[in-house]
């Protein structure tokens, strides 16, 4: 496959930066919206655990400016967990099997989509961010009529979860996440196994294209913007 016009024109990433998009009232939660409203070809976004971030923004625009509408829901609900939440014990660990599990998440995942759909979008991608990593796998597996979806910096992926997923997959992950090979392997066997990549960025750590990044220093916004430029690739092959 060519290397798509819209890879070769994103936009560098920037370390100030003033979101384009709007906010919106989705449930019970807010939604970050940005992109054409009319868009065909729609993407949902799963931040990290640190919630809506500069960062996160930032893609969700650069997707929105490429033609794609993005929404970028507040599956936290405002309340984000921080630096000191990963430093008390048992605060992860109950995170993740509450409001942090697929279960608890999987509900507002098929109402964003299936608003999306009857906004009039005939193909839809995930993107997730460290544990949204987890959750777009999640969704894959379980969810029907996506077209694939990116993982960068995954975290929470057991052995074995890669495999049962139904659509298309990249896989971006940094030094600090385990060796996926044998379990992206596993995906050979699948018919949509040619619009699957993995690409490890083992100079960059958990964190990088997400909250923990640091835009302003040269070697990481690059990097981020590699990450980007290859969402960006994939995306357009798949949908």
């Amino acid at each position: 496959m060519s290397f798509p016009a819209a890879c070769c024109n994103t936009p560098p990433v920037k370390a100030d930066y003033t979101p384009k998009g709007h906010k919106t009232t989705v449930g019970d939660m807010q939604c970050y919206f940005a992109g054409p409203a009319d868009s065909k070809r729609a993407i949902l976004v799963n931040y990290d655990i640190f919630g809506f971030h500069a960062n996160v923004l930032q893609l969700c625009d650069i997707l929105g400016d490429l033609g794609y509408r993005v929404a970028l829901p507040d599956l936290l609900r405002n309340n984000p967990l921080t630096e000191n939440d990963l430093g008390t014990p048992g605060v992860f660990e109950e995170f993740k099997n509450t409001r942090g599990s697929w279960q608890s998440i999987k509900p507002v995942y098929q109402e964003i989509i299936g608003q999306l759909r009857t906004g009039g979008a005939s193909s839809v991608g995930l993107i997730g961010f460290c544990w949204g990593g987890h959750m777009v796998v999640s969704a894959l597996t379980e969810l029907d009529g996506l077209m694939g979806g990116a993982i960068v910096h995954p975290a929470l992926i057991a052995d074995g979860d890669l495999g049962k997923i139904n659509a298309p997959l990249l896989v971006i992950p940094s030094k600090d996440e385990p060796d996926f090979q044998a379990d992206f392997d596993s995906l050979k066997s699948k018919p949509f196994f040619s619009k699957c990549h993995m690409q490890r960025f083992d100079d960059m750590f958990h964190g990088f294209c997400g909250a923990r990044g640091d835009w302003a220093n040269e070697v990481q916004a690059k990097r981020a913007n590699d990450a980007i430029a290859l969402i960006v690739k994939f995306l357009a092959g798949v949908m």
